[in-house]
Parts: structure tokens; sequence; C-alpha cells
């Protein structure tokens, strides 16, 4: 018989996955578990030592947990960085928190911007060619770090924390983040209003502690050159690096959909009723976290969800689902769509 704990997490998974007796033996149930996600819910959590994992762990295991939020830029990352902390979660350079000299270290975001000023502490010099140990940080351009310096970042990190970072499908990281007791947690959107939310950003980042490299390069161009810019790629010349295109980009990110171990969600399912999404969604999403995560669904949980859509976030804007529509020239708007309808296609937009 499993512990009283894994019942528990048993009953929890049972409920969500529509299967009516998990409780007695363990990889049993876990085998029921695994059927019911391949045929009875869009989870698709993947392997059976994931599902032991989530839904058998003892509860010490549980305590332990730390997430990369990972997204696309402009996708939601705080959106759903506040979904994670309405679970007791805070952001690992919380000024509350009392950190170690190892925690220092470790960039305060997964970004190119702090990725590189993390190497600078290390004495590492960046690098920008492929190799098979190293994974991309950033999304926009190539840097790529060793896997056992992000390694060394990450595991820094205390328990109940999480990093926001932007990480293009890679297979190095996700045996990296299970060796390490890692959630992996994906966010991304339209692919229209990214590059409509991506623009003002780029000129201005709010809230952010530093100025976006690209600021100098898209300041001198004009609304069309802008998108054009984003959309096709090029050399920016004042920040002296080589941005892919915006396709290749989005693609990139989106290749994580098929990653079993990652859970892989839309900003348009999470938002709320805030941001021109519906309740009902939202905590259909959020209930989707919960078992992700491995924690309970209560009333005390259901009553934060109004937390979630957060005008104040550091790098909010409008945070509307078709906010994009009415933020751009038409002809922009007409380019855009033109451009973008294979990306929806794939990622499943009309």
């Amino acid at each position: 018989m499993v512990q009283n704990f894994q019942v528990m997490q048993s009953i929890f998974a049972a409920t969500k996955l529509g299967i009516p007796n998990l409780i007695g033996d363990g990889h049993k149930s876990c085998d029921e578990l695994a059927d019911a996600t391949d045929t009875k819910s869009d989870l698709n959590r993947g392997s059976k030592k994931f599902l032991m994992d989530k839904f058998f762990m003892p509860e010490s295991k549980v305590k332990l947990d730390r997430i990369l939020i990972n997204s696309l830029p402009k996708s939601g990352t705080h959106l759903l960085a506040k979904a994670i902390e309405i679970f007791g979660y805070e952001e690992h350079f919380n000024p509350r928190s009392n950190l170690d000299e190892s925690e220092f270290k470790t960039p305060i975001f997964l970004n190119r911007r702090e990725v590189l000023k993390g190497l600078k502490k290390e004495n590492i010099t960046p690098n920008t060619e492929e190799l098979s140990t190293k994974i991309s940080i950033g999304a926009l351009t190539d840097l790529y770090v060793e896997t056992s310096i992000l390694k060394h970042w990450l595991d820094a990190i205390k328990p109940g924390k999480y990093i926001l970072g932007h990480i293009p499908k890679t297979p190095l990281l996700s045996p990296l983040l299970e060796e390490i007791n890692y959630h992996h947690i994906f966010i991304i959107r339209d692919p229209r209003a990214v590059v409509a939310s991506s623009i003002p950003f780029f000129l201005d980042t709010v809230k952010m502690p530093a100025k976006h490299f690209l600021e100098a390069d898209i300041k001198s161009m004009s609304s069309t050159e802008r998108v054009n810019f984003i959309l096709a790629g090029g050399f920016a010349k004042n920040a002296g690096v080589e941005i892919k295109s915006f396709a290749e980009v989005y693609r990139s990110m989106l290749a994580w959909r098929n990653e079993p171990s990652c859970l892989f969600l839309r900003f348009e399912d999470l938002v709320g009723e805030g941001g021109g999404g519906s309740y009902e969604k939202q905590q259909e999403i959020v209930k989707k976290i919960a078992l992700h995560l491995g924690v309970s669904f209560d009333e005390e949980i259901s009553v934060k969800l109004k937390e979630i859509y957060n005008p104040d976030s550091r790098t909010f804007r409008t945070g509307k689902i078709d906010g994009w529509k009415n933020s751009l020239d038409q002809e922009i708007i007409e380019r855009l769509i033109e451009y973008c309808q294979p990306l929806c296609e794939e990622a499943g937009y009309n």
C-alpha cells in the first residue's frame, strides 16, 4: 500500500484523470495513470517514471521542488509567475529572501543580458558556437552556456523558488532539470500578439532592471522597419549580433510542446477574464499546474485566481488577448497576419 501522502496524491490524480480506483500498489496505479494520460488526458505527461515521481513521491521530495518558468519573450512570462506564486513559490532573487553566496552567482533571469552578466562573474568567455555540451539561452540570437555551468546556477537556487528563462528547445535541458529536481513549465502566445508586444518592450523595458539590448537599433527605425526587422531578422549594428527570423524563434520555442516532462501552456488560457479570456479556462489551467507540481487545488487556491492577472507586473503592457489588433497601423497588421499565418496554423491559433 502506498503511504498516506501518496494515497492523497493518487486520489487527486485519479479525480483529475477520471480513474475510479488507484488505491493499491504504486506501480500498478502508475500503470493506470500512464494509460489515462495517453488516452483520457491532454496533459500527456509521458513516461512511467515521470508519473511515479509526480504522483507517488515521498513527501520530503515535494519540499525540494524548484521551477523553471520558460517562455517565448512577451508571451506571458510574468502571468505564469503569478500563477505559480499562488501555490507559495517565490522568485529566487526576491530581496526578502536570505541569499547565500552561491545564489548571488545565479543570473536573476535566464535571458541573454543576465546570463552575460553571470558568465562575467564566473570569468567565462561568452560563446556563440553550438556545441554538444551547451544549451542556448535567449530567443533572438545565439548564446551558448555549458550544461555544467547552467546546472551550477540552477542547483544554487533554494527549494520553493522559481527562475524565469527564455530557452529554446534542446535535448540537453530536460535530463538536467530531472537530475536536479526541477519542474519545467512553458508558456507561449499568439505569434501576432508577441510581435506587437515586443516592439514597445524593446523601446522601454518598463520595470525591468536594464534596457533591452536591441533598444538602440530599434529606436533608429520607422514603425514599418521595426516590424520587418523583427520578422525577417538580420544584423543589429548597435548590439553587434545577428538576430534570427521571428519564424525561427517562434518554432524553436513551440517545439517544447512535444517534450513529455514540460507542461506547455498558452497565454490565452491562463489570462482569465481580466485579459479577455474566461474564468473557467483559467481555473482549468491552474488545476493542470497543480497536477504537474503534485500539489492540491483547493478553495484557498481558487480564491487567489484573481491575483494572476496583474497590471502591476514588471513587463505588463495591455495584457489582452486581441490587444495586438489595436496597437499597430492597418498596413502593418495586414503584413503581420500574412507572415504569421503558417505559425498560427502550426501553433493552433485561428
